[in-house]
């Protein structure tokens, strides 16, 4: 029997893809959107460099004035805005007694800008983050710290990740573990 839900955050709970981007910019963001979250940008979620030192990094870049407005703390609420509808139904699942904890690769700007947005500690049973751990998906250590943080039993607990390869490494762990496209996902499993 399910007890404990395990989420990731960007796509889940708050919309990171390229898609909003393109909305928000009204172009076609495929270069913005590999610049911006390029092989440098993995240091931020490991906690190892700030945003402000990243993007110091990026100032040859053509395209620097996008790269720094997508990442500004002050710009998260549109380039990585709530996902309602889904935060929503969350917190349904909580009040019908799950226990909900986030595992999630994150910077520290979108953690306290996500905490601003759904103050965290009370909507959530608990959660670990890339940033404050220095350990990123989909590195089984991420994971089993989870689960030794809070106790939970393998056999009681799912993880939804929009990552296939966060998916795999839960699931090479013995973790029940599925790919999220959509609520209806996380809806599915449960029945």
């Amino acid at each position: 029997m399910i007890k404990n839900i395990i989420l990731d955050v960007g796509g889940i709970l708050f919309d990171d893809s390229k898609e909003n981007l393109v909305k928000l910019l009204n172009k076609n963001c495929d270069l913005l959107y590999k610049e911006t979250y390029g092989k440098g940008f993995k240091e931020c979620l490991l906690g190892n460099q700030t945003i402000k030192e990243y993007l110091n990094t990026l100032k040859d870049k053509d395209n620097y004035q996008e790269i720094e407005y997508v990442l500004n703390k002050q710009n998260l609420y549109r380039t990585y805005p709530i996902m309602s509808d889904n935060f929503n139904y969350i917190k349904k699942l909580r009040q019908k007694g799950y226990k909900i904890y986030l595992l999630t690769n994150i910077t520290k700007d979108s953690y306290y800008y996500i905490n601003d947005t759904i103050n965290i500690d009370s909507t959530f049973d608990g959660g670990v983050y890339s940033y404050q751990e220095h350990l990123i998906k989909p590195d089984v250590k991420i994971y089993t710290l989870l689960l030794e943080k809070y106790n939970l039993s393998k056999e009681e607990t799912i993880f939804f990740d929009d990552k296939g390869k966060n998916i795999i490494a839960a699931q090479a762990l013995g973790i029940k573990a599925i790919l999220f496209t959509s609520i209806t996902d996380i809806e599915g499993a449960l029945k």
